[in-house]
């Protein structure tokens, strides 16, 4: 008999150690079990199998490979995402007066039907007894300062994008589902982050950082987990006959289904998926649709259920609209501190890096103060969002701005690739250029553009053609080694060359000079009509000072040329 159930496939059988003798319980479809009073019921047969002692295994059994799941997806559902999304618009934290404050109770709202109903509430507002689904006459008769605000499907689904292009971190495989939830399929990814616990930690961490309040739920189907994260059950379902037990007890009331739908399922007495999988499949597709019998299959996967995955865009662009108008600079940094959070969230899904960004500051009026902050080199998330909110505040310090400000809008073009840092001893960012472009940057805010240059060589003999005027001196190639090959000549070159006086036939300048080393020969330019024909000499005066002079073999005249630092 063992021998038998040694031969059937793995599907219908596996062992189990029970007290330390292996048990084969062997599955046979057509097989039934009569019991004493007559009736056929299905069971399985329960086999002892005669293995060797050193074969019984006493610890954990291991999920045999056949049992790992294809896919396994994690639901993120938001249940506050319209309250989130509108306290994010409000920006609670603001210290303008005008501002809602954290603890007053606040609810949204939307018009169904007939009636403006509740849609969500914060903890205040709970506290003090309005409900989700309450009519807005029956919550402001329970709390009179309740503070509404109409609900925007724009702005939350905008919130849902920019919490796709974060959650590209954990899986590129993320679709967003209309119903205030992300789905992502993360079986790739679990040996990444140190498997399913470690790696639902981390999303939870992230997420509360960002203000939002998460339901998790993690399945073998999307529809599943996004069904079993609406019911609130966290505990993960990574098998099929797992997958069959739970969702037997949700409740039909977090399908996500019209509510006439519901309404004639709970007065059949319908209330949980159980009892619809127990209905006739026909009767149930004619009655309530062919539609919600497909859900029911892709549920238990037992019908495909193609994601639509959400791909970042190649630009960047958020805005924000102030709860205020305001030409305050402190108060349009934290907007624009919001933004610059978004800026990073992109660049760090993507792998991307930014080289300049454009902040626009809207007017009532529709007129539009345009602030362009450019980096010298491509600079990642790291780099980039830890450089541009300081950039910005220098901006705003040396600009007047014509009128108050109603909305922000930061927008960037992304480019592949990115520049990874390490960090010290003390986990700060290492930058490779020693923070240098940091500086060119931070001169450039508060000087102006023109204010700052730098130079590089030509292929040049005469001096005052020997050097050209660049944007960014650490990117442009010869800029910086050529000139610290070249230390026979000073860096410091007058505009035009000065004439020197003689005394006793020598030259002087602030006292006779000493020539210390030359001379160096220069004849060149006949070809441009800027002929010359020089000696130079390193030379010295008396008060100490380092200088480069020329004779001009021409005229005999001697001429100061530069200054050695």
């Amino acid at each position: 008999m063992a021998g038998e159930a040694r031969g059937r496939s793995q599907s219908n059988a596996g062992f189990r150690t029970i007290n330390g003798v292996s048990l084969l319980m062997a599955r046979f479809p057509k097989a039934q079990a009569r019991s004493r009073s007559g009736n056929r019921t299905d069971a399985p047969s329960l086999v002892v199998a005669d293995q060797p002692h050193s074969r019984i295994c006493h610890g954990p059994a291991q999920q045999p490979l056949s049992e790992i799941p294809a896919q396994l997806w994690l639901c993120l559902h938001l249940p506050q995402l319209p309250l989130e999304a509108r306290a994010s618009q409000l920006n609670p934290g603001s210290p303008h007066p005008d501002l809602p404050r954290p603890d007053l109770p606040m609810a949204i709202c939307e018009e169904q039907g007939r009636r403006t109903r509740i849609v969500t509430v914060n903890t205040p507002a709970a506290a003090r007894g309005a409900r989700v689904g309450m009519p807005v006459n029956s919550a402001l008769a329970l709390v009179p300062e309740l503070v509404l605000e109409a609900r925007s499907v724009l702005l939350e689904g905008s919130v849902l994008r920019q919490l796709a292009s974060w959650a590209g971190q954990f899986t590129p495989a993320v679709s967003i589902h209309s119903g205030n939830a992300l789905l992502l399929e993360i079986q790739g990814s679990l040996r990444l982050f140190n498997g399913l616990d470690a790696l639902r930690a981390t999303v939870a961490a992230g997420l509360k950082a960002l203000g939002h309040q998460v339901r998790m739920a993690c399945a073998t189907t999307a529809r599943a987990a996004l069904w079993l994260a609406r019911a609130g059950v966290e505990r993960p379902v990574r098998n099929s006959l797992e997958l069959r037990q739970v969702l037997a007890g949700i409740h039909v009331r977090h399908l996500g289904w019209p509510a006439r739908t519901v309404q004639t399922l709970l007065q059949m007495g319908v209330t949980t998926v159980g009892d619809c999988v127990r209905l006739p499949r026909e009767g149930f597709a004619r009655r309530l649709g062919p539609q919600r019998q497909r859900e029911l299959d892709q549920a238990f996967g037992r019908h495909p259920e193609p994601q639509q995955f959400h791909v970042p865009p190649a630009r960047f662009s958020a805005e924000l609209e102030l709860p205020v108008e305001s030409s305050d600079a402190p108060l349009l940094l934290e907007g624009f501190s919001q933004l610059f959070g978004q800026l990073k969230q992109a660049l760090e899904s993507r792998q991307a890096s930014v080289r300049g960004v454009w902040c626009r500051l809207i007017h009532p009026d529709g007129q539009e103060t345009r602030l362009r902050l450019g980096l010298q080199q491509a600079a990642g998330h790291s780099i980039a969002v830890g450089l541009l909110p300081g950039l910005l505040r220098l901006r705003l310090e040396a600009r007047t701005l014509p009128a108050a400000v109603s909305s922000l809008a930061l927008q960037a073009s992304l480019e592949p690739g990115q520049l990874l840092t390490g960090t010290d001893l003390l986990g700060q960012c290492l930058q490779p250029d020693g923070g240098l472009h940091a500086l060119l940057e931070r001169l450039r805010a508060r000087l102006g553009e023109p204010a700052v240059q730098g130079f590089a060589l030509r292929a040049e003999h005469r001096p005052e053609s020997a050097w050209r005027a660049v944007r960014d001196p650490l990117a442009e190639a010869g800029a910086s080694d050529p000139l610290m090959a070249v230390r026979s000549r000073p860096v410091w070159l007058l505009t035009a060359p000065e004439l020197l006086g003689m005394v006793a036939g020598r030259p002087a300048w602030h006292g006779v000079l000493s020539l210390l080393c030359g001379p160096e020969r220069i004849e060149s330019g006949w070809w441009d009509g800027g002929d010359v024909r020089r000696d130079y000499y390193r030379a010295s005066n008396p008060r100490g000072a380092m200088l480069w002079v020329y004779q001009d073999l021409r005229s005999q005249a001697w001429y100061l040329q530069g200054v050695f630092g």
